[in-house]
């Protein structure tokens, strides 16, 4: 018996395979990202710094948002 329906089986997988990366590998993610942006890292780009800190800090629970994250510092902060 199911307990719940969905007519997007896909969007359903995405959102379970979200739930359980989110468990395992968010953790470590976050550790990793806030040490990379922390403000008192970057003082010629505090404002920025200080914004990915947020987010990051927001999403700590959330592993696909983490990766996107990762991908944005990676891009705007480390590469200046």
């Amino acid at each position: 018996m199911r307990l719940f329906y969905t007519k997007d089986r896909q969007n359903l997988n995405d959102e379970t395979f979200n739930i359980v990366q989110s468990i395992s590998k968010a953790k470590n993610l976050f550790k990793i990202l806030i040490s990379k942006v922390h403000p008192d890292k970057h003082p010629e780009n505090v404002h920025l710094a200080t914004e990915l800190t947020s987010l990051v800090n927001n999403n700590k629970f959330n592993y696909r948002e983490l990766l996107k994250l990762e991908e944005r510092i990676k891009t705007e902060l480390e590469s200046k």
